[in-house]
């Protein structure tokens, strides 16, 4: 039997959280010859090789070769082993739900669905701090966020979704969509490449969004990502917000020839400090909130030194700035 769904897993140096991902597939509701998983090295070091030998034969299992570092890299390379046209992209800390690709093939039953997504619940490693707790119960979007966790709660249910609100870690979408937006974007680098990073699967969604296709929200299509220890603390926090506020500058610079307006970075400035001061205020008075805005105020610095950092690194190097305007990075 022909598969209906490739799940791309593009992992590194990640050989344990892998083996708990590639488990929680062998639990799948959906028959077993109705999916193929392809395990994407992206330059590993470790036992991932032995942990995809071990998975083998209990799943429809390839592992491909992709050692450039760079998720986009990954993720490109699997897509272009895929057998079929749904495409589920997720991150090797997850632990898919029993009704993950079930509910996935569900939705695309619709032919006017190009997007999928559902929830991908925190799986803490250890208990969340009283300020992280705050923040994830913020509302958003009729449910809870927190990007910097790539966590995600939107209730239960079936309904249209924008499409910027399906995230990486639980990302299905039409082979045909993603290779007419030209892939995804740059996402996932080393530190030390940090200059070449873009917005990931950013673009695709807004790709989506500008054309007005289709994206569907689906509860059963959730998973559960790991948070572990070293992700819940201020630094990890200021150091996603960093990286957040290179992927904002690289979108701004695409989005104007490659040369960001003042009134563009003065804008990206005033609105990133008016949602974290709008926050800081919310917070309350208690412990929890007084060391939520602490945390929120070193975020925003992060952010805002990221955004200043790529647009020099950008106005230095004109090689950079043909890497940042590059068509599309599926080559």
């Amino acid at each position: 039997m022909m598969p209906r769904i490739s799940v791309v897993l593009p992992t590194r140096d990640r050989a344990a959280l892998l083996a708990d991902c590639l488990m929680s597939l062998t639990r799948q509701t959906i028959p077993a010859d109705a999916f193929e998983v392809l395990v994407v090295d992206n330059g590993s070091t470790d036992d991932t090789l032995h942990v995809v030998r071990n998975f083998s034969s209990c799943l429809a299992l390839r592992c491909v070769a992709a050692p450039e570092p760079g998720l986009h890299i990954g993720r490109h390379a699997g897509m272009r082993e895929a057998r079929t046209d749904l495409l589920v992209f997720g991150d090797d800390d997850i632990v898919a739900d029993p009704g993950w690709l079930a509910s996935i093939d569900a939705a695309f039953r619709d032919a006017a669905v190009v997007l999928v997504g559902g929830n991908n619940h925190p799986l803490f490693e250890v208990p969340p701090p009283a300020w992280l707790l705050r923040w994830w119960e913020r509302p958003v979007s009729g449910g809870r966020a927190l990007g910097q966790l790539s966590i995600l709660d939107l209730g239960e249910g079936e309904f249209d979704i924008d499409p910027r609100m399906v995230w990486g870690c639980n990302f299905s979408v039409r082979r045909a969509v993603l290779e007419q937006v030209g892939g995804f974007h740059p996402d996932g680098v080393p530190h030390d490449r940090l200059r070449y990073r873009g917005d990931g699967e950013t673009a695709v969604s807004e790709a989506i969004h500008r054309r007005g296709l289709r994206a569907r929200f689906h509860s059963g299509a959730s998973v559960k990502h790991r948070v572990s220890a070293t992700r819940m603390t201020v630094s990890y926090f200021e150091k996603r917000s960093h990286a957040q506020g290179v992927s904002d500058s690289y979108s701004d610079l695409r989005r104007h020839g490659g040369r960001c307006p003042l009134r563009v970075r003065l804008l990206r400035r005033l609105g990133a400090h008016a949602a974290a001061l709008k926050a800081m205020i919310g917070a309350g008075e208690d412990d929890g909130g007084r060391a939520l805005r602490q945390v929120r105020w070193r975020c925003l610095s992060g952010y805002l030194a990221g955004y200043a950092y790529h647009q020099r690194e950008v106005a230095r190097d004109l090689a950079l700035r043909d890497w940042v305007l590059k068509e599309n990075y599926l080559e």
